[in-house]
């Protein structure tokens, strides 16, 4: 598994992923015909890049998911997220719901292989009233239990 997260890792373009460690699910509802790993930063002060911010860095998540042959990554930040099919040929969409630190919802986001949300697509107004990203919920189906991811 270690080095089929790497190999998904840089084809994707993740830097840093040296520094993540893999954390267990902390919910087995979430994985009931599925493999999810949650990865974290660590260390990010030791293994900063040249031009990383590592505040930003560090509040960055990252989950794996294997459903039916295919493999789904996750993605939250406080300022956007995404869910992605990055590998196989399964059935099934990318979806998406966030929820911002004042409230705002987005609803639920789809597509086939990629859905997408940032907090930057929106005017400096906008943004003002929609803080930042607090909480998203990823699918790779519709009729699926979300995974939450968490700021």
């Amino acid at each position: 598994m270690a080095s089929v997260t790497k190999r998904i890792i840089t084809s994707i373009g993740i830097t840093g992923a040296a520094s993540m460690l893999i954390i267990a699910p902390s919910s087995p509802a979430h994985t009931a015909s599925s493999t999810v790993t949650a990865l974290a930063p660590a260390a990010q002060a030791s293994h900063a890049h040249a031009g990383n911010d590592t505040a930003k860095a560090a509040h960055r998540k990252v989950v794996w998911k294997r459903r039916s042959g295919c493999t789904w990554v996750f993605e939250s930040s406080h300022t956007g997220a995404f869910t992605k099919k990055v590998q196989g040929g399964c059935t099934g969409h990318s979806w998406l719901y966030v929820q911002t630190t004042t409230g705002w919802k987005s609803g639920w986001i789809h597509d086939r292989n990629h859905a997408g949300f940032s907090i930057h697509s929106y005017s400096k107004e906008q943004r003002k009233r929609m803080g930042q990203v607090k909480f998203t919920w990823h699918k790779t189906k519709r009729n699926e239990t979300a995974q939450l991811i968490s700021h």
